[in-house]
């Protein structure tokens, strides 16, 4: 097989010059690529108002119809830990004053029973004339299979504020709403995504094929291979004229798509056809796949074929142009691989799994929030990090997964500046919080005892910690827990449950320096083993942890990036999809050269091989077959992961421009651009004030433009000498 496999690749070298079907692009994400098109959805009605729902039911029922789809798609899967329960009845209230007549119109899945002024309606109605007065409205919703959810409408009832949604019409929450959910007929659990044509980018005749004036004739026995360039899930179309039995092979690579031996399919097989002689139509099982082999019994023609992918509709907000095109390559390849991810979820691996993970959704929103802004796919990924409602350390699957959730919330609560989020979701919080405050030893730390599948911090664990006993970096994500509860306890305005939570992080944080913190080499050991030994070894995972949440001395920074990480065994081996947050603490250390040679030699020699998508995992040093590997699975790993295109989009965005934020004033940005090795640098970052567009040279020709309602200070938001502020919209000239 591997001499088969080599022999395959062989060809495959020979003829990557020779059979070009279009000019390379540099576009790495369809939706952008000039060479794909768009294919419309057809029209439909928009409302002035949104459907609105439960808070975290869309999560819980699009979480289980992506559960279905992986089990029907993908070989091996698995999921630890319990979720918030997908619900079938949905109870919404609210109290309207109507000015003038008004059409009330509404609409959602299943039986809807309205009742006005404690007067029931006929369930088959879904509309109403409602004469000036004040009205109660009320809608039961109960549905079989579908998320229980409701839109209204009528001159003056199209706002959303007033409503109040409950599971049991006794205990009342702010309903959950997006912009995107308008149209009455397309119910928020429908299909939302876009499909975008994509011809292939090469055709590769491995044997006994050829192309042939707009067509491709592979011969008796004969085998090629497309290459569409671009990862994505969705349906390859073809027309097909010959006879005899016709194969079909994907995966996201070519030595994956040769491959025969269906034990070793990442994905169930694809069905053979057999022809007529006649010329016919095939459509293939919806697939994720880059690459498509084709091989023929008898031999045929193929003509118009065409992927047909599916991406989740968005529109690019932040832009990022320089003189340097490796690093502009090195952002769109994110922005990217994150797009390719994004179904309703930032998913894990689309091939693998096609599931979320929390601290994957989570680290994803870090660049995702502001390359597409969008709100509903980032809160779905904060559901369902979060615990499901009154947990019990039974629901736990991975200790430390759910302590993401918090971590996202603080960063969706700045960006978007959406208090409602945390109020609708402040249940939910506040007993994940306690749950933990249940499970601490005597030294306020968590263990692996608690949950069925211990810590994972990641896979670039070859030096530690282990999954099982107290691994340090969850006693400080833990204390940062504590901490962003007392922040949204004060925004809250709970001054009591405030002063509870910073009390636990301060006693926490105590335990962590006393048992975790070895002065002597000045960085954090992993923790205790299962057996309660201690591991003193030195990874990489504690360290950025602690410098995120400050309890890594500032004044001890150029050691750890001196000493301790270039002295990390495996550091620059072993690259796993925690490095979004990594990244981060480089940032705020300052040390952004540092973070671009890693980029770079990791994310860039990536590219330099040809791929299109960054992966879950990469493995620098080792061979093409062996950076494939995963799970001890030949093509187990994902390459396309969107956490891991967070890395090139936060190294700009907050390394090269220095992008921060106060999360006092909420409303206060700061940027610190540095251009390093580049000439120039220009683009734009979204706020929920507006838009930044900028444009720094180093010939002195620097402009900003900043939005109402924000305050931008250009420097770093800890620099003690005067910043430069502006506080007005408005064109600015820097010096």
């Amino acid at each position: 097989m591997k001499r088969i496999i080599s022999f395959f690749i062989l060809l495959f070298s020979l003829f990557f010059h020779g059979n070009v079907l279009r000019a390379q692009t540099d576009q790495f994400d369809p939706l952008l690529d000039s060479t794909c098109q768009v294919i419309s959805n057809q029209s439909q009605e928009v409302w002035q108002s949104t459907y609105m729902w439960y808070p975290g039911q869309l999560a819980a029922h699009m979480q289980k119809q992506l559960k279905k789809i992986s089990e029907e798609r993908c070989v091996n899967v698995g999921y630890p830990g319990k979720f918030n329960k997908d619900s079938y009845q949905t109870f919404f209230k609210r109290k309207v004053n109507v000015k003038e007549h008004t059409l009330l119109k509404w609409n959602g899945a299943g039986v809807i029973v309205c009742t006005i002024n404690g007067e029931r309606q006929n369930e088959d109605i879904r509309e109403f004339s409602l004469s000036p007065g004040v009205y109660i409205l009320q809608f039961e919703i109960n549905t079989t299979d579908r998320l229980p959810s409701l839109i209204v409408d009528g001159k003056g009832l199209s706002d959303i504020k007033g409503w109040e949604v409950s599971l049991d019409g006794r205990s009342w929450n702010l309903p959950e709403t997006y912009s995107m959910y308008n149209k009455p007929d397309v119910f928020p659990d429908d299909k939302q995504e876009m499909t975008v044509r994509i011809n292939p980018y090469e055709f590769i005749p491995v044997r006994n094929s050829m192309a042939v004036a707009g067509s491709y004739k592979i011969n008796r026995r004969g085998y090629a291979l497309f290459d569409f360039r671009h990862l994505e899930v969705g349906t390859v179309r073809l027309n097909v004229t010959g006879e005899g039995r016709l194969s079909f092979r994907v995966g996201e690579t070519p030595e994956e798509a040769l491959n025969t031996d269906e034990k070793l399919y990442e994905q169930y097989p694809i069905p053979d056809v057999h022809l007529t002689g006649e010329t016919q139509e095939f459509v293939l099982p919806e697939r994720a796949l880059r690459y498509l082999a084709i091989e023929s019994e008898a031999g045929c023609q193929i003509t118009s074929i065409v992927f047909d992918a599916i991406l989740w509709p968005v529109t690019y907000q932040m832009e990022f142009e320089s003189n340097d095109d490796s690093l502009n390559r090195l952002f769109r390849a994110g922005g990217a691989s994150l797009h390719t991810s994004m179904h309703q979820f930032y998913l894990d691996g689309v091939k693998r799994d096609y599931l979320p993970w929390s601290m994957d959704a989570i680290a994803s929103m870090f660049a995702g929030d502001y390359l597409f802004g969008d709100e509903q796919v980032s809160r779905n990924g904060l559901s369902i990090a979060l615990m499901p409602p009154n947990p019990q350390t039974s629901d736990l699957g991975i200790v430390d997964y759910p302590l993401h959730a918090l971590v996202g919330f603080k960063h969706f609560y700045l960006r978007y500046g959406n208090l409602e989020t945390l109020l609708m979701y402040k249940d939910r919080i506040v007993q994940m919080l306690s749950l933990y405050m249940t499970m601490q030893d005597e030294n306020g730390f968590i263990s692996s005892t608690h949950s069925t599948s211990g810590f994972i911090p990641g896979w670039a664990t070859k030096n530690g910690p282990s999954g099982k006993g107290i691994a340090t970096y969850g006693q400080i994500m833990l204390y940062h827990n504590f901490q962003i509860g007392s922040y949204f306890a004060d925004l809250w305005k709970d001054r009591s449950l405030a002063r509870t939570y910073r009390q636990y992080a301060e006693n926490l944080k105590k335990s962590i320096l006393t048992h975790f913190w070895d002065d002597q080499r000045k960085a954090f050991i992993n923790g205790y083993t299962d057996e309660g030994e201690k591991d003193t070894r030195i990874s990489h995972h504690a360290q950025y942890w602690a410098v995120l949440t400050d309890l890594y001395p500032a004044t001890d920074y150029d050691h750890l990036f001196n000493n301790i990480i270039p002295e990390i065994p495996y550091y620059k081996e072993d690259i796993s999809y925690e490095k979004g947050y990594e990244f981060l603490a480089y940032i705020k250390a300052g040390r952004i050269k540092d973070m671009l040679q890693l980029l770079n030699m990791v994310w860039g020699d990536w590219l330099e091989q040809g791929h299109t998508r960054f992966p879950e995992n990469f493995s620098p040093k080792a061979s093409r077959t062996e950076q494939l590997v995963f799970y001890r699975r030949p093509y187990g790993l994902s390459l396309c992961h969107g956490a891991n295109g967070v890395p090139p989009v936060v190294a700009i965005l907050n390394g090269m421009l220095g992008f921060d934020q106060s999360d006092k004033k909420i409303n206060e940005y700061y940027l610190d651009p540095d251009l390093l090795h580049l000439d120039w640098m220009k683009g734009t970052i979204p706020l929920k004030e507006g838009m930044i567009r900028y444009h720094f040279s180093k010939s002195g020709s620097n402009e900003i433009e900043i939005p109402e309602g924000c305050i931008l200070h250009i420097g770093k938001k800890t620099d003690r000498k005067p910043l430069k502020t502006f506080k007005k919209a408005g064109v600015y000239t820097l010096d």
